[in-house]
């Protein structure tokens, strides 16, 4: 790694008492690689492209050229260890009238696209994001396979209204904005606009390093090193810069996707969170180098300023065939042969192999928490910072490289590496514990059916499902309630998807498997059961952060309201208005019998009179609240002036405050039965019994008097004919005889 001998050294502070050193490696071996997934997802989509704009030319701003040589000479300058810088970023002043508004479905697509002359490379950054709800952004680079890190909605992924566009080989990126129909847009929906100007061609075909460099994909025993290394490229403090580092596995195995780089390459959260990490950038042992895979953005787990070491949790999605390399807690011995894998000047992978052949640099104070590498076979150079050093012994990585001479021009010099034992072992750092099990939500365990994370409704945040460790939540839903639910997540850093079932085991509910952020659905249980069992995995990827809000509704009765009541005749009916609504009209003062005459959660059931004779409604002693009847003649719904044919609150006859009203009724006629709550805020469940009496038995022809057409009826029956027996005795006797005689003439 080549610094400025003008510079000086890395200086620290540290303390070793919080320290535990290990005399035996406990750290994980590699793992790996990431399996295809069975379904590839496809790369998203610009608003261009959704829109089917694409074609159309985009208006350009462009940019005046900046001078390469003076930039390089600042760079001369820097004092090291530092970053390789290969742009720096400039103002750009941006208005609304710059750019192209354009109508599309749904609303209007705004375009502008940003050049400068002679820029190597390029990158737009813009700052102060606030998006209304609906609208959507995109920073692109069309001359790029990967032409967006994602959409942008609200304030961006991270939530601080900072997002970048893919870093480009070419001057220009786009600005995609849009805007749907019914919403005004008289102002950018951002603050400001960066462009980073490149002046080193680090993501050319041409290599900036030198000629020294050794190919991993020569040795096959470096396969899965070189299959966790990336190269990395973030802005810091309005300057773009080039570093290397690796995914490292933790102690579960979990694929929790952290790499790990070097502190003076990154040790804050803006410039993790602008970090992108281009794996598999290398070529074949012969052949044409490979750009790699971009992935986007990430968090900044952890960092130890005292040995360099920094560790990310990366945000965007990692490609198939990634490793995790294995790491020791342990300092391996002086003379152990080392392999190290990085992207030397911003070039493909490169290779080297050496010894370590002291146990202190001179990076930082004190020395000894750096060890010293000499090489046998190729170097380091500016960008290979971060990356890491193995023991030849188990592929352990055990630092991460911080400053030395080396170069193809001074192959002689060492390189320091900053102890991965020291960032580990110390408590302080977090380092151990976050390695230890990988980075989960306070839901955990809740991997399977049988141990469903039991929820009520709510907002529940920050929640992690890996594709390794799938989560499961049991939702209170009654049968017939509807479920509804909102999630909210990235789409690109993790292919999340949802499954509902209403019994472990059971078959597939419900199944949500789009490929969009963010998902929305409701779910109407019609099953027996009460609960509704979420499942949450990953179809793709290894790992994402979501959040989401549930809520359960159950819609009132079917006979809630008049214009709704249930068509019944006699007979016994259960209910309960716990959810069921208050309907007009109000009751007369007549219906009060002393506790005034209110009627809440009510529901009504339509009721035809089978006979002429004595009608009941009651829930005498079958209720489990203070219950209230009305009863209303008609064929339409009752209004404020339809009188009343009975009411009745507490019946004499009955307990608990339940209900008996009774009336005359004659056959086929129509009446109205209203049934609530007598006291405000109470319900339950009831049974509501709907009855019949005949006022005249003896009329056995139903013509409404008793005469002789009635006796000759009995007198056939005479001996046991049931139907003619008036008095129940079972037989048909004198006895019936005499309540017809007595019975005779008109019906009351």
């Amino acid at each position: 790694m080549n610094i400025n001998p003008r510079t000086v050294s890395f200086v620290v502070v540290a303390s070793l008492t919080a320290c535990v050193f290990a005399d035996v490696d406990t750290g994980p071996n590699g793992h790996g690689p990431l399996p295809t997934p069975a379904v590839e997802k496809p790369q998203p989509a610009t608003l261009s492209e959704r829109f089917g704009t694409w074609f159309v030319p985009v208006p350009m701003l462009t940019l005046d050229a900046m001078d390469h040589g003076a930039l390089m000479a600042e760079d001369e300058a820097t004092v090291q260890p530092a970053p390789f810088r290969f742009g720096v970023e400039r103002g750009v002043k941006l208005s609304l009238n710059d750019g192209q508004w354009m109508d599309v479905a749904g609303g209007r697509l705004w375009r502008i696209g940003i050049d400068a002359i002679g820029a190597l490379n390029s990158r737009l950054h813009l700052s102060g994001i606030d998006l209304p709800a609906g609208q959507e952004l995109a920073i692109t680079c069309p001359d790029l396979e990967q032409k967006m890190t994602g959409i942008l909605q609200g304030t961006g992924d991270f939530g601080t209204g900072e997002a970048y566009g893919p870093f480009s080989p070419t001057s220009r990126g786009h600005i995609e904005w849009f805007v749907p129909a019914g919403q005004s847009a008289k102002e950018l929906p951002f603050d400001a606009v960066g462009y980073s100007y490149g002046y080193i061609p680090v993501f050319s075909e041409i290599s900036n390093g030198g000629t020294c460099s050794l190919n991993p994909a020569c040795y096959a025993a470096w396969l899965n090193e070189s299959n966790a290394a990336a190269r990395m490229t973030f802005t810091s403090g309005g300057a773009s810069y080039l570093c290397s580092g690796q995914l490292v596995a933790t102690t579960a195995a979990d694929e929790t996707p952290y790499v790990s780089t070097a502190n003076h390459c990154i040790s804050t959260a803006a410039e993790a969170n602008s970090c992108a990490f281009y794996f598999f950038n290398r070529s074949p042992c012969t052949g044409t180098n490979s750009p790699g895979t971009m992935v986007s953005g990430s968090d900044l787990a952890a960092t130890y300023l005292a040995s360099d070491c920094t560790l990310l949790l990366v945000r965007g999605a990692l490609p198939a065939g990634c490793y995790w390399d294995g790491w020791t807690n342990a300092n391996p011995a002086v003379n152990s042969a080392c392999t190290g894998i990085h992207h030397p000047s911003g070039t493909p992978q490169a290779i080297s192999f050496g010894v370590k052949n002291a146990a202190a640099f001179n990076c930082g104070s004190p020395s000894g928490n750096w060890n010293s590498l000499s090489w046998n076979q190729g170097i380091t150079e500016g960008g290979s910072s971060g990356s890491a050093i193995f023991t030849d012994s188990n592929h352990k990585m055990f630092g991460v490289l911080t400053c030395g001479g080396s170069a193809c021009s001074n192959t002689a010099a060492d390189d320091g590496y900053g102890r991965w034992d020291l960032a580990v072992n110390t408590a302080s750092s977090n380092f151990g514990t976050l390695l230890a099990g990988g980075s989960d939500d306070t839901q955990e365990p809740n991997d399977d059916c049988a141990n469903a994370k039991a929820v009520v409704p709510g907002t529940y945040s920050t929640l992690v499902v890996k594709r390794l460790d799938e989560d499961w939540y049991a939702l209170p839903v009654n049968a017939g309630a509807t479920l509804t639910m909102n999630m909210t997540f990235t789409h690109a850093n993790g292919d999340i998807d949802v499954q509902l079932f209403t019994a472990c085991g059971g078959t597939v509910a419900l199944d949500r498997a789009a490929n969009t952020n963010n998902e929305s659905f409701t779910f109407l249980n019609s099953s027996a059961s009460s609960t509704v069992y979420m499942r949450v995995y990953l179809a793709t990827d290894t790992r994402n952060e979501y959040s989401f809000t549930f809520s359960t509704s159950t819609p009132a009765p079917a006979n809630d309201g008049c214009a709704t009541a249930s068509a019944v005749g006699v007979g016994a009916f259960v209910f309960t208005n716990t959810l069921a609504t208050d309907a007009a009209p109000a009751l007369p003062a007549s219906c009060d019998e002393g506790a005034g005459v209110t009627i809440t959660k009510d529901l009504w059931y339509r009721f035809t009179a089978p006979i002429n004779g004595g009608m009941t409604a009651s829930t005498c002693n079958a209720a489990t609240f203070d219950t209230r009847i009305a009863v209303y003649s008609g064929a339409a719904c009752p209004i404020s002036t339809t009188a009343v044919a009975a009411c009745s609150d507490n019946s004499a006859a009955c307990t608990n405050g339940t209900s008996s009203a009774a009336w005359s009724a004659s056959a086929g006629s129509t009446w109205y039965v209203r049934v609530g709550s007598a006291v405000a805020g109470t319900s339950g469940t009831a049974t509501l019994t709907l009855s019949a009496v005949v006022n005249c038995p003896a009329d056995m022809t139903g013509n409404g008097s008793v005469g002789g057409d009635d006796l000759a009826v009995l007198l056939g029956g005479w001996g046991g004919a049931v139907t003619t027996d008036l008095n129940g005795d079972g037989t048909t006797n004198g006895a019936d005889l005499a309540i017809l005689l007595a019975a005779w003439g008109p019906c009351p």
